[in-house]
C-alpha cells in the first residue's frame, strides 16, 4: 500500500500543454458567449424603467401642446383686441376731425326757451373761430301751423302755414358782445309761452276721414319757426363778408340760399296782403290759442271738401278764393297772373304763382313728416 501512495503518475508535457490551452479555451468561452440584439435590450431595460419614466416624453409633449394652445388663443385674442382698439381709435378720431372741423366754421342756430315768465330765444353760434365783431342778425317771426290733407285712403300730405307776427312784440333784447357761445338775447311778451308737449298743440279736424275724399286737420304749434339773416366775418379776416340764412323751430334747422330767401320774403308779403294775417296781441291772450281761433274760423268757412271745387260759382266770394289760396300758400292774384286759366293748388307746378312750393318745402323741413308732438298723427 504505501508503493501505491508513493506511486507518481507522469503526465506527459504535451497532454499539461493541452490542458492549459482547455484553460483558456474555457475562458475563451465565456467571453465569447453570443450577445442578445441590441434592441431587445433596450426592451428590456424600457420594461424595468418605473412607469413615469416610460411616459415622460408623452407628458411632455402634452404640456407642450396645451401651451402651444394656449399661446395660440392668447395671441388671437390679442389681435381682435388690438384690431378692435384700432377701430375704434379710428372712430374716435374720425370723430375728434368732424368735431373740429365743425368747430371751426360759423355755426349759428336759435334756441327757444318759451317755458318760463318771461319767453325769449337766443343766438348762439356754436364755434371755436372768433369772428371780427359780434353780428347783429335781422329776424321774421312766425307762429306755424301745418293743414294736413287725409284722402280717402289713409295718406297725407301737409302744408306749411307761417303767419307772421311783429318784431315790435320783442320786449329788450341783449347782446353779449362775444362772437362765439351766446351771442344775443331777445325777450318776448308772457303772451307767447308755450310748452313743447302734445297737450299744448292746437287741432281740428274738418270733415269725416276715411268717408270723404278729402279731409283735413289743422294744427297750430307752440312755438315760433324764426328766421335770420347774419352777415359777418372772421376775426383773421375782416374784410370778406359772408352771410347764413335760415329758419328754425326747436324741432329743425333750414338753410336757406338766396333765391328761397325771397321766396320766403314774397310769400310774407303775400300772406300779409290780408292783415288779419299778422298775429297780434291781444291783452293777456296767449298768441298761439289767439292762432287757432283765427285760422279754425277762416278754415270753417273756407274749406269745401275738395280743394279743386272751392272756384265753383256760389260756394266762395271771389274775396274767399283769395283768402284760401294766400293760406295755402298760393299768389292771392294767381288768377290775373295766369290770365283767367283756372289755378289748381295739387296739380300746380312749382312756379313763382306758389312760391316754388315753399309752404310744402318747408313742411317737412323745419317739421317733420312724423310730427315730433304727434308722432301717430
Amino acid at each position: 500500500m504505501s508503493n501505491k501512495k508513493s506511486q507518481k503518475v507522469n503526465v506527459p508535457i504535451m497532454v499539461k500543454g493541452d490542458l492549459k490551452n482547455d484553460g483558456n479555451n474555457v475562458r475563451n468561452t465565456k467571453n465569447e458567449l453570443p450577445q442578445l440584439p441590441q434592441p431587445f435590450l433596450i426592451r428590456q431595460e424600457e420594461q424595468n424603467k418605473p412607469w413615469y419614466k416610460k411616459n415622460i416624453s408623452i407628458f411632455i409633449s402634452l404640456v407642450s401642446l396645451v401651451i402651444t394652445v394656449f399661446m395660440s388663443y392668447q395671441t388671437i385674442d390679442n389681435n381682435l383686441k388690438n384690431q378692435e382698439n384700432n377701430r375704434q381709435s379710428q372712430e374716435n378720431n374720425k370723430k375728434n376731425l368732424e368735431r373740429n372741423r365743425y368747430l371751426d366754421t360759423t355755426n349759428f342756430n336759435i334756441v327757444q326757451n318759451l317755458w318760463q315768465d318771461n319767453p325769449r330765444y337766443t343766438l348762439y353760434n356754436e364755434s371755436q373761430k372768433p369772428l371780427s365783431i359780434p353780428p347783429q342778425p335781422s329776424y321774421f317771426m312766425y307762429v306755424p301751423a301745418k293743414l294736413y290733407y287725409i284722402f280717402k285712403d289713409g295718406s297725407r300730405k301737409s302744408t306749411l302755414i307761417l303767419l307772421p307776427t311783429s318784431y315790435e312784440n320783442v320786449i329788450s333784447q341783449t347782446s353779449t358782445g362775444k362772437t362765439i357761445d351766446e351771442i344775443e338775447t331777445s325777450v318776448l311778451p308772457k303772451n307767447f309761452f308755450g310748452k313743447l308737449g302734445a297737450r299744448d298743440l292746437r287741432q281740428k279736424i274738418y270733415g269725416k276721414p276715411g268717408s270723404d275724399d278729402i279731409a283735413f286737420e289743422l294744427r297750430v304749434y307752440p312755438f315760433l319757426a324764426i328766421f335770420t339773416n347774419i352777415e359777418y366775418s372772421y376775426k383773421d379776416n375782416p374784410s370778406k363778408i359772408m352771410t347764413e340764412k335760415f329758419l328754425t323751430t326747436p324741432f329743425g334747422r333750414e338753410s336757406l340760399p338766396d333765391d328761397r330767401y325771397e321766396d320766403l320774403k314774397n310769400y310774407t308779403k303775400n300772406i300779409s296782403h290780408f292783415p288779419e294775417n299778422e298775429m297780434v296781441i291781444n291783452g293777456d291772450e296767449n298768441i298761439y290759442d289767439h292762432t287757432f281761433k283765427y285760422l279754425d274760423k277762416e278754415f270753417s268757412r273756407l274749406l269745401l271738401n275738395s280743394v279743386n271745387k272751392f272756384s265753383e260759382e256760389g260756394k266762395l266770394s271771389e274775396e274767399d278764393k283769395q283768402r284760401l289760396l294766400v293760406l295755402l300758400g298760393v299768389k292771392w292774384n294767381v288768377d290775373d297772373l295766369t290770365k283767367g286759366k283756372e289755378f289748381s293748388f295739387e296739380r300746380s307746378l312749382s312756379d313763382d304763382n306758389n312760391f316754388h312750393a315753399l309752404s310744402r318745402y318747408l313742411s317737412d323741413k323745419v317739421i317733420s313728416v312724423f310730427d315730433p308732438l304727434y308722432p301717430d298723427y
